[in-house]
């Protein structure tokens, strides 16, 4: 099976499938259900009731908000951070499938909604399996074959002049925004879901700032690394790791970038517009980055202090991994 095969099926049909078998399961048992509905729940349990269309097109409104830019990434990104894009639009899909069925499920042959208790592991339970089956799909979404380039580096890339017969390895940490604000946000969640759980017993609230937690600190202190082997960014501890083979660089450069303009937002995105559309960011800031042309039409893009030295190291030491080894 090809990796735009697996691609398709992973990243796209298996969403599709998922949030239209939530919808058509959905369906079914709109007979079974109160009428009212519970539409939302308080510290005091159900605090807002419906009809089953004021449940359903919510539900679906919400799902293709969110889960169809994500198919979309999934289908049109190359490289390394295609396999990402691929667990994330399954594990959304997932998510919201599951989170849909589950808070109506729970509202079954009851005869009033207003009877009907919290809806806490109906969605605590799928973001957990949305997690799993987002690492699974990413997984079974399989490596990009190797595409070595078949020329050197062009002639009017920048060097950097090393001695003949040794190496570099050229490393800095990624420009980050004020660490107060992740933190700020991940102190509020906690303490909105510690409230709830002492006025109402129910902490299931906590997966939220725990989930959120673990997210932060696997994408905080992201750092670039150049060396013989080609360019790789990893967070903190190693993962999650983003790596482009020497073989596969053509060139490196340096570039102005425009978080905003160019890819919507700051951290790891997909140019969507301008001369970086396309290419995988690692946008921290705006202002200087180093900017990888890869085969296959791949681009990467990291903004860092000093890439005009990173640049010409990487040109440098390409170029020698295509007509020797040096010595370290």
């Amino acid at each position: 099976m090809t990796i735009r095969t697996r691609a398709v099926l992973l990243g796209a049909v298996l969403p599709g499938a998922l949030l239209a078998g939530a919808f058509a399961l959905v369906l079914s048992w709109r007979d079974r259900l109160p009428d009212p509905m519970a539409l939302h729940w308080g510290v005091n349990g159900v605090d807002r009731v419906g009809s089953f269309m004021e449940h359903l097109l919510p539900f679906a409104i919400t799902s293709l908000v969110i889960c169809v830019p994500s198919i979309v990434l999934a289908l049109v990104v190359k490289g390394a951070a295609r396999r990402g894009m691929v667990g994330m639009s399954a594990g959304l899909a997932a998510m919201m499938a599951g989170i849909g069925v589950g808070i109506t499920a729970i509202q079954l042959d009851a005869a009033d909604a207003y009877s009907i208790g919290t809806p806490g592991a109906t969605i605590v339970l799928p973001l957990l399996g949305a997690v799993a089956i987002g690492i699974l799909a990413s997984w079974l979404a399989g490596r990009d074959t190797a595409a070595p380039a078949s020329s050197s580096v062009p002639d009017d890339a920048a060097r950097l002049p090393l001695p003949e017969g040794t190496s570099a390895v050229w490393s800095r940490p990624l420009p980050t925004g004020p660490i107060a604000i992740p933190i700020g946000a991940f102190a509020l969640l906690l303490a909105m879901a510690v409230t709830f759980g002492v006025l109402t017993g129910d902490w299931w609230m906590l997966a939220f700032p725990a989930l959120i937690g673990l997210l932060f600190l696997l994408a905080s202190g992201w750092r670039v690394q150049i060396d013989r082997t080609g360019l790789t960014m990893h967070g903190s501890f190693g993962r999650p790791r983003y790596h482009v083979p020497a073989s596969e660089i053509v060139r490196a450069d340096v570039t102005q970038v425009k978080p905003i303009h160019e890819f919507g937002g700051w951290g790891m995105r997909v140019g969507y517009r301008g001369a970086h559309r396309g290419a995988v960011g690692f946008v921290f800031r705006a202002g200087e980055a180093i900017a990888v042309e890869c085969t296959g039409d791949r681009r990467v893009v990291a903004t860092v202090d000093g890439a005009a030295q990173a640049a010409a190291l990487l040109n440098t030491l390409v170029e020698r991994t295509r007509s020797s080894s040096p010595a370290e």
